[in-house]
C-alpha cells in the first residue's frame, strides 16, 4: 500500500523525532587527577557521553596555570567548559572575581580521617582532649586544617590549643611513621591513600571518621561539599542544553556507582582511567591497586541525591573563611575572597540542572 505524500511527510517526520541522534557538541572537561578521573572515564566507558552527542576533552590544567587553584580563570577565558575538583574551588573563585558554579555534587564528605596515636588513645577521646597536642594535619588553608580547627573549636576550644606539625609530614608517609615513632605526633588528619597506609603501620586510631556522609554530619553536624563539577556562570547562561545534557551523563553514571562493586566498576570503566605505559608483568597488582582506591572512596560519594544542599553551601562558605590562611600563594588566594564580601552561599551553586536529570532520568 503506498502512502499519500502528506501521509508520508509526517511519517517521516515522526520517525526523525524518534530516532534523532543529538547535535553533536564538544565540552572541554578539566578533571582533577587521580579518583577525578572517575566519573568521566566511567561514563566513557558506559556510552554515556556517546549517547549525549557529547565529544569530551580532557584538559589539564597545569597546561596552563603553574598554580592549579587558578583553574576558575581557564573556565571564564574559554580554555576550558567545566572542571571537576573542590567546592572550595567555586567558593574562592567567586571572591577573586573568577566566578563558577557548582551544577553536580560527586562527593558529601571530605574522605577526612583524624586519628590519635596509640600511643595516647586511653588519654584522647574527643577534641577536647585536643589541647596541648601536636596535630599533623598540613598547611593553613587545607582541607584538614580548617576542618580539624572547626571541630576543635565545636569542642570549646581555640585554634591556638594545640601545635601543628611541619606541614610536609602530612604529604610524606615515612617522615610522618617517623615522626610518631618519636613521639613528635600526637593525632593526624589525612585522606586515602594516607589513611589506609597509616592504619597499616598499628601507629594511629581512627578518633573522627569524615569518610561517610553520616560520619561527616556526626562530626561536623552537616555534609560537606567536596568535589563536584562546576562552570563558569557565563557558560551557563550561554549554553543551558550542554550543561544539561552533561549533568545528564554525570547522572547516569553516578547512579551505575552507587549500584555496583569497584570490581564492576573496574570492568567498564575506559583505558583513560590507568596508566598507559603500565608494564604487563606489573598490570594485575596495579588494577588491584586502582581498584582498591576506588572501593576506599565509595562510601564518601554522593548516593541517590546529586545536588548541592543549599545548608551544606551556607556551612561550607561559613567554614572555609573562618580560618587563618598562611602566607602562601593560595592561602593569600583564599584570603582575598574571604576579605572581598563578593561570595554569597548561593552564587555558588546551580541545581536546576541535576534537578532536572533526576526527574526525567529513570
Amino acid at each position: 500500500m503506498r502512502l499519500r505524500p502528506a501521509l508520508l511527510v509526517a511519517f517521516l517526520a515522526l520517525s526523525a523525532a524518534l530516532f534523532a541522534v543529538p547535535d553533536r557538541i564538544k565540552i572541554r572537561l578539566a578533571p582533577m587527577p587521580g579518583i577525578g578521573h572517575l566519573v568521566p572515564e566511567l561514563a566513557r566507558g558506559l556510552g554515556y557521553f556517546e549517547a549525549e552527542g557529547i565529544e569530551l576533552e580532557l584538559v589539564n590544567v597545569m597546561n596552563y596555570r603553574d598554580e592549579d587553584f587558578f583553574s576558575t580563570e581557564l573556565l571564564n577565558d574559554g580554555t576550558m567548559d567545566a572542571e571537576i575538583c573542590w567546592y572550595q574551588r567555586v567558593v574562592f573563585g567567586i571572591g577573586n572575581g573568577q566566578p563558577a558554579q557548582a551544577v553536580f555534587l560527586i562527593e558529601d564528605s571530605p574522605h577526612l580521617t583524624i586519628s590519635v596515636a596509640n600511643r595516647l588513645r586511653d588519654q584522647i577521646k574527643t577534641a577536647a582532649d585536643f589541647k596541648g597536642r601536636t596535630i599533623a594535619d598540613s598547611a593553613g588553608f587545607s582541607t584538614r586544617r580548617y576542618l580539624t580547627d572547626f571541630i576543635i573549636e565545636r569542642a570549646g576550644l581555640t585554634r591556638s590549643s594545640y601545635t601543628p606539625a611541619a606541614a610536609e609530614l602530612s604529604a610524606k608517609l615515612p617522615l610522618l611513621t617517623k615522626a610518631l615513632e618519636a613521639n613528635q605526633v600526637d593525632l593526624v588528619a589525612c585522606m586515602e591513600p594516607m589513611t589506609t597506609n597509616l592504619l597499616a603501620t598499628k601507629l594511629i586510631t581512627p578518633l573522627y571518621d569524615l569518610s561517610t556522609a553520616d560520619g561527616t554530619r556526626r562530626a561536623l553536624g552537616e555534609v560537606w561539599p567536596a568535589r563536584c563539577l562546576y562552570l563558569a556562570p557565563s557558560y551557563i547562561k550561554a549554553h543551558p542544553d550542554r550543561v544539561q545534557r552533561l549533568v545528564n551523563v554525570f547522572t547516569r553514571t553516578m547512579r551505575f556507582i552507587n549500584t555496583h562493586t569497584a570490581d564492576e566498576i573496574v570492568a567498564k570503566i575506559g583505558p583513560g582511567y590507568f596508566a598507559p605505559d603500565m608494564n604487563n608483568d606489573l598490570w594485575a597488582d596495579y588494577k588491584k591497586s586502582k581498584t582498591d582506591e576506588i572501593a576506599k572512596v565509595l562510601p564518601g560519594l554522593t548516593n541517590g541525591e546529586y545536588s548541592i544542599p543549599p545548608s551544606a553551601a551556607k556551612f561550607a562558605c561559613d567554614v572555609l573563611f573562618h580560618t587563618d590562611f598562611d602566607d602562601s600563594p593560595e592561602g593569600k588566594y583564599r584570603r582575598t575572597a574571604a576579605q572581598s564580601g563578593k561570595v554569597q552561599a548561593e552564587m555558588t551553586y546551580d541545581n536546576r540542572f541535576v534537578e532536572q536529570a533526576m526527574k526525567e532520568i529513570k
